[in-house]
């Protein structure tokens, strides 16, 4: 019917002055001209392909481009040849629908018209989802252009799935989007291609997924809805969402928007380097307490104390924060919970009463956030580096510091041979301490080197590592539990007769943070950060200025090494000195600070590099020990670790 043309037309020429008025190219893109500007590689034919009606943009060539505007949809005066022609299209596809398929190019996922203009035109009149055509693929030449790389990954991802209805706008999601849902190998390591049930399981939890994604979001966000499913099942299991109901998607989304708009800003992470002072109003209320009701705390932790130095640290933090506040708080300490049953366990500690939860593992992130956008009532915070989520906040320590001033007593210390360092993961944090340690033996002791070592590598032994190289002294694990008499921590001097010299070690006093993020969440001072940093995702990595980090030394140490530990830990608690000034060069001879510059405690603990006087080198996830895969795999500090997540 013309009257049905006309409609079409009016909805062209509105899209036609839009573009005018913007200044936009207002017909549709010709694939020929873009292409003239792009070295192809070659044509792949992909045979007959159920196209996504929103993906066809333009024409193959210029012929009918000035017939419709840039939504394909008509611009000729209805009294034409042509609306006649669509006019008749139209009547024939609304009795029989659509019955030869177009034919057309993709380029960059995006699909270019050979033959059946008027056909595109009609279905997306008639709001169409998909149209059937037969497509050829016109590959540029592999570049390292980042538009390219992306491209190439999509084509991948293709081959694997079969999936051409979305994209994404940040490399390394399509590899992550099939590793949340269906990745399995074969015995040669290659990914399987999905079946055809499986591809249209996918189907149907993206359609819920993009609707109620797209209804929120159009127009608002950068990110594609590929990109927020792709962050979406980096945190819910696929398996237990594939089934859920639009309504249940529809409260999820909702539930996980603060970490949409987030991911969107590009993962803003605010690092609060010291304890927030509350505004005077906020001290004044203390003289008159309006709450007395007590506050339940939660420690949850993925091992016990009595297998792991770390949990017991965190568990005389708990003991610690007991005896500062009395009847003011109660805690309770859940130990031993992992990945199958973690999501239980939180949800037992809010149904418990507790308020706040401190997750003290990096493992524990996930059902933590989990956790935190079903409870939005309750403060759940997980002990991690650089998590970004806006729904919890992070907290860890700037042991980067203690680690500085360690390193200048073993510069001093050193009378011959070299130095070792044992670091156990490759995560972030790590590599800080790790660079930090070996510029304060730079700093006393320029021609000194440093061999590193790490203790969750598989097969290596250190000890002979280390003879071989001639170390004399050593940096080993931190005193992060109580230790019996003999045992090796800190940086400490092997004697020929199997024995040790302790010298000096830096100390995590976990009680001093909890002290604080409770002190704050009592007086008001939490609620103020999130109005402090709106919309940032929080982590508290506080330092030695906060009192929760330290370094104890022995009396081995002389008194002129002594002075100078105290002269540098002063500087350090009185934020005058960064451990991370330059200049600075990596084992490449490449500075990665300048001279009188510093870094960031932010670049700090995300560098993946080591300084030059380190002999060592930054592991891979496959070169680990099981134990350490899971931990690696959240917070590795190496692109090609973390991409195996």
């Amino acid at each position: 019917m013309i009257s049905d043309y006309v409609k079409a037309m009016k909805m062209g020429e509105k899209e036609y002055r839009t573009c005018v008025v913007k200044g936009e190219y207002p017909y549709l893109p010709v694939l020929d001209e873009i292409v003239s500007h792009v070295d192809i590689e070659a044509q792949v034919p992909l045979g007959l392909v159920q196209i996504p009606i929103e993906q066809v943009v333009g024409t193959y060539a210029a012929g009918r481009t000035a017939s419709f505007a840039r939504n394909f949809m008509p611009i000729l005066d209805e009294n034409s040849e042509f609306a006649m022609k669509w006019s008749q299209l139209y009547d024939g596809m609304e009795a029989e629908g659509m019955r030869d398929p177009i034919v057309a190019y993709e380029f960059n996922n995006k699909f270019y018209v050979m033959e059946g203009n008027k056909r595109v035109s009609v279905s997306k009149y008639m709001g169409a989802v998909t149209i059937e055509g037969s497509v050829t693929r016109m590959m540029p030449k592999r570049t390292d252009d980042p538009e390219c790389r992306l491209y190439y990954e999509f084509v991948d991802f293709y081959d694997i799935t079969g999936i051409n209805y979305l994209f994404m706008s940040r490399e390394g999601n399509f590899k992550k989007l099939i590793s949340e849902t269906y990745q399995v190998t074969d015995e040669d390591g290659n990914i399987i291609k999905w079946t055809k049930d499986e591809e249209l399981e996918f189907r149907a939890f993206y359609t819920f997924f993009a609707k109620e994604f797209k209804a929120k979001a159009e127009g608002k966000f950068h990110i594609t809805v590929g990109d927020a499913l792709c962050l979406f099942l980096s945190i819910f299991n696929y398996e237990e969402v594939k089934d859920a109901s639009q309504a249940e998607i529809r409260t999820d989304v909702l539930r996980f928007w603060r970490e949409f708009a987030l991911y969107d800003k590009g993962d803003e992470l605010t690092l609060v380097l010291n304890p927030t002072r509350e505004p005077k109003r906020l001290n004044l209320m203390k003289l008159f307490p309006g709450n007395t009701q007590q506050l339940k705390i939660a420690f949850i932790h993925d091992k016990s104390a009595n297998e792991s130095s770390w949990t017991y640290s965190h568990e005389l933090g708990r003991k610690y924060v007991m005896d500062a506040f009395g009847d003011k708080i109660a805690t309770s300490s859940i130990e031993r919970v992992d990945g199958d049953d973690a999501d239980d366990v939180f949800d037992a500690a809010v149904e418990a009463g507790n308020k706040v939860i401190f997750a003290t593992s990096p493992k524990l992130a996930s059902p933590a956030l989990r956790a935190a956008i079903r409870h939005p009532e309750v403060k759940i915070l997980n002990c991690s580096m650089s998590l970004s989520h806006q729904t919890i906040r992070s907290y860890y320590l700037r042991m980067y510091e203690a680690k500085f001033i360690i390193g200048t007593i073993a510069g001093v210390m050193l009378e011959h041979g070299s130095i070792g360092y044992i670091s156990d993961y490759p995560i972030h944090g790590t590599t800080a301490e790790i660079n930090a340690f070996a510029l304060g033996v730079q700093t006393v002791n320029p021609r000194a080197k440093v061999f590193l070592e790490w203790s969750m590598v598989k097969d290596r032994d250190i000890i002979e590592e280390f003879r071989k190289n001639d170390v004399t002294l050593i940096s080993g694990r931190d005193l992060n539990a109580k230790v019996s008499q003999g045992q090796e921590f800190g940086l400490f001097i092997p004697n020929e007769d199997g024995t040790h010299t302790n010298l000096a070690v830096p100390v995590r006093h976990w009680g001093k943070l909890y002290e604080e993020i409770i002190h704050s969440i009592l007086s008001g001072g939490y609620k103020n950060d999130e109005n402090v940093y709106e919309n940032q995702a929080l982590n508290y990595f506080w330092g030695m200025s906060s009192g929760a980090i330290d370094v104890i030394y022995s009396r081995n140490l002389p008194a002129g090494v002594v002075r100078m530990l105290r002269t540098f830990r002063a500087d350090i608690r009185d934020m005058d000195l960064n451990p991370f000034t330059g200049p600075i060069f990596d084992q490449n001879g490449e500075m990665r600070c300048e001279d009188g510059q510093s870094l960031s405690a932010k670049e700090s603990v995300s560098v993946d590099w080591l300084n030059d006087n380190i002999v060592g080198y930054i592991p891979d996830i496959s070169e680990l020990k099981e134990e350490a895969v899971d931990l690696v795999k959240v917070q590795g500090i190496k692109k090609d670790t973390e991409g195996q997540a």
